[in-house]
């Protein structure tokens, strides 16, 4: 009796042992891998970027006609922005709205930060505006033929190649700038929305610094556009 009352302690020891080890093998990482070597995103570079990306809001001035009246001589108000920030395979990490901001732009300021992140590589970076230049059905003045990437808005959605937590779709408007590590490696991307698209991609250039690509790395739009700022 004593022999088999031992017997089901040690098997249920040896199950409950078993279940812990599979538990450690499925838990995520604190970190983001980035592939091809070197550290991804922790939960302190996610929150730097956050509030980088809020501080850049609070000192960009929104666009005429949208927050502002006149976005140089005045009045005119800071943006109010949706910064989210994405690992390198599209899994969503972190999303932030500030008061006010625009609902929608919930949902664009993830497909940005994926944009960015999907067509960027280890050796090469770009943003979303590039995206959007290469995917155009034509020039800005009616002339020429389709870019080379036209119907690329069409990929990436959910269900094709992944669940909503990794897949919303492409953006082709300016916005989400990729994300790299010390070693840069890419590690993700960062998107924003909520005003006109050069106050959105901006804002996304400073939540992103301290993550820009090395010298080594191939570089297409990586330089923030000229707007105005709140005193």
């Amino acid at each position: 009796m004593h022999k088999r009352r031992n017997l089901s302690i040690a098997m249920l020891a040896g199950c409950v042992a078993t279940l812990f080890a599979i538990a450690a093998l499925l838990m995520p990482s604190k970190k983001t891998g980035a592939d091809g070597g070197g550290p991804g995103l922790s939960e302190a570079n996610i929150k730097t970027i956050i509030n980088q990306g809020v501080n850049a809001a609070n000192t960009t001035a929104s666009a005429s006609g949208l927050r502002s009246v006149d976005a140089v001589n005045g009045p005119k108000r800071a943006t109010k922005m949706v910064v989210a920030v994405v690992a390198r395979d599209g899994k969503l990490l972190k999303v932030y709205s500030q008061p006010d901001a625009w609902v929608g732009s919930v949902d664009i300021a993830i497909a940005k930060a994926r944009t960015a992140a999907f067509f960027s590589s280890n050796e090469n970076a770009l943003t979303s505006r590039i995206i959007g230049v290469l995917s155009q059905a034509h020039n800005p003045d009616g002339t020429g033929g389709a870019g080379p990437l036209w119907g690329i808005g069409n990929s990436n959605q959910v269900g094709i190649t992944g669940s909503p937590e990794f897949r919303n779709g492409i953006i082709t408007f300016p916005g989400g700038v990729p994300l790299y590590n010390a070693q840069s490696k890419l590690v993700g991307g960062v998107g924003v929305s909520g005003d006109a698209v050069d106050q959105d991609e901006f804002v996304a250039f400073g939540a992103a610094t301290g993550f820009a690509p090395g010298a080594g790395v191939v570089q297409l739009g990586m330089t923030p556009p000229s707007v105005p700022a709140i005193p």
